[in-house]
């Protein structure tokens, strides 16, 4: 299912991310005063259009101020002129995220740099990649694109570059996209689609929704409720057994999710569903998912939460229900590589919290093996992390934990708030191989 980018996916702290949804309960408008053109700026004008792709540009951004973008594509505007399009942009100082169509007076082409990118030999309608060849282009995260050649990743570039939905309606809000994801041909030319929050089915109309709910007899996610605490409850989906649904969450969870891999074949995996309850229902938050049958020990493949519930710690609960469940599993895990540099971060942070609060403690010798068996976390991953906190010393041969209360107490104040705990006892949960 790819790597995992917790921080942009889970607790979001980047750029503006309230900006990428809202309540559905009215709307404002912006108005633009527009100044006079003089002749000479209009025929200067007229001959840069329409910009060529690969151009830089200062482009107008919802903070009213202007900023440095990149055009990736352009299309034409509907029943306009020769020279009408409209830009599909990326803001250079921000995430790929925030990439979107603009329209020409949004531009100040008194900025024009004429940059234009090496074309793509093959286009993306001609690409006939084989399907080993998608997944490695889709499981490649954007930030380091490691394990991609530069033919490979042009062709990533090339083939997810331009968002193909713009917002999505889910439950009570409306939410800005921030990546492409490959939903069938047929709803290529739908700008905004409208999902049914509880079996994850989306269609292109409001009405379409409307005629859907009330049909759908689901009010959680089709699976089986493994946790309850308070409001929050977890609910475990087979992929084989409810394989529509683990494909609509891929398709949804594409649309916030850079590098992740859209894998057909759900089957293979479990996907552990967050939702806050009510009398309306259970509503989901976030997920993550894991291989059934993980030959490294990877305890989690894929993780999110989704914009409207972000910075309200979800993230790291669901990074610390992943490492309960290996606990009741007898097992040590770890995140599926490769890790971004957001990724680590934030596991980094978890494991982090977790050790040191352990350290803190203790009382005595403890060894590697030993913080091991008691967190679930995995032998290498506590030794990188305390090798970064320089807790680790090599003496006589093998590493030592060198532990002083005041170093730990100050690492454990940089790590920050743990987030929401999960609560063990609440946790009803048979592993997989036990069911079968």
């Amino acid at each position: 299912m790819g790597s995992i980018d917790t921080p942009n996916n889970a607790d979001n702290d980047s750029a503006h991310p309230a900006d990428n949804h809202r309540h559905l309960a009215g709307e404002s408008t912006d108005f633009v005063v527009t100044q006079p053109e003089n002749e000479s700026y209009r025929k200067r004008k007229s001959s840069m259009l329409p910009l060529e792709v690969g151009t830089r540009v200062l482009c107008r951004w919802r903070d009213s101020k202007h900023h440095p973008v990149k055009v990736i594509e352009r299309r034409r505007v509907p029943s306009g002129g020769p020279n009408d399009y409209e830009y599909y942009v990326h803001y250079t100082e921000f995430n790929r995220r925030l990439d979107e169509w603009v329209k020409l007076e949004q531009l100040d082409l008194k900025s024009v740099e004429t940059v234009v990118d090496e074309k793509v030999e093959d286009k993306v309608t001609s690409l006939k990649m084989t399907r080993h060849q998608k997944r490695k282009i889709d499981e490649t995260h954007v930030e380091g694109h490691e394990e991609l050649d530069a033919a490979s990743l042009r062709e990533h570039e090339e083939f997810t570059k331009v968002k193909n939905i713009a917002t999505i309606e889910l439950g009570r809000y409306e939410i800005e996209t921030w990546y492409f994801s490959p939903f069938p041909p047929e709803y290529n030319d739908s700008l905004k689609l409208y999902f049914c929050e509880f079996c994850l089915n989306f269609m292109k109309r409001p009405e379409q929704l409307q005629r859907h709910m009330k049909k759908c007899d689901l009010k959680h996610p089709p699976g089986d409720e493994i946790y309850r605490s308070g409001t929050l409850s977890m609910f475990e989906v087979d992929g084989k057994k409810n394989k529509v649904y683990g494909q609509n969450l891929c398709y949804l969870a594409k649309l916030f999710l850079d590098h992740k891999t859209l894998y057909y074949d759900v089957d293979l995996f479990l996907f552990y569903v967050l939702c806050e309850c009510d009398d309306r229902g259970c509503h989901m938050v976030g997920y993550f998912s894991k291989e059934k049958h993980s030959e490294e020990s990877y305890n989690l493949a894929c993780i999110l939460t989704l914009p409207p519930y972000q910075r309200k710690g979800y993230g790291k609960f669901l990074i610390a229900f992943s490492y309960e469940l290996s606990k009741k599993e007898g097992k040590v895990g770890t995140p599926e590589r490769p890790l971004s540099d957001l990724g680590l971060l934030s596991y980094r942070g978890y494991w982090t919290r977790v050790l040191l609060d352990i350290l803190k403690k203790h009382k005595g010798n403890i060894s590697i093996k030993e913080l091991s068996d008691m967190t679930a976390i995995k032998a290498e991953d506590i030794l990188t992390t305390l090798q970064s906190l320089e807790l680790i010393q090599y003496r006589k041969g093998q590493h030592v934990i060198c532990a002083d209360p005041k170093v730990l107490d100050r690492h454990l104040k940089a790590a920050g708030r743990g987030g929401l705990e999960v609560d063990v006892s609440k946790l009803i949960w048979t592993p997989y191989k036990e069911q079968g």
